[in-house]
């Protein structure tokens, strides 16, 4: 046998409290404009995502230095230590006669 130590529970009340708390939050909708400041073209898909501030910018701002990217410096040393490696792998020794 269970025992009752509160008021009853009617089914007005239940109805109320599941349309209340089921109510979603409004989600910021995602915009489809160039991430720059002034510009109002549309994102380019996929080549308009930059790896390195992973922003989203349009064909003319695509490129991290058009859009004056905050991790340019971080860009150009990686960027330096790529081409670095690939000049040491091809070097040439001379031929001993």
């Amino acid at each position: 046998m269970s025992s009752n130590t509160g008021s009853p529970v009617t089914a007005e009340a239940l109805s109320a409290a599941a349309s209340a708390s089921v109510s979603p939050a409004p989600t910021p909708k995602k915009s489809n404009k160039c991430y720059l400041e002034g510009c109002g073209d549309r994102v380019v898909k996929i080549v308009g995502d930059c790896r390195y501030c992973t922003n989203k910018f349009c064909a003319k701002h695509r490129l991290p230095e058009a859009h004056a990217c905050s991790n340019m410096e971080h860009c150009r040393q990686s960027s330096h230590e790529r081409l670095a490696g690939k000049l040491l792998k091809e070097r040439t020794v001379a031929a001993k006669v």
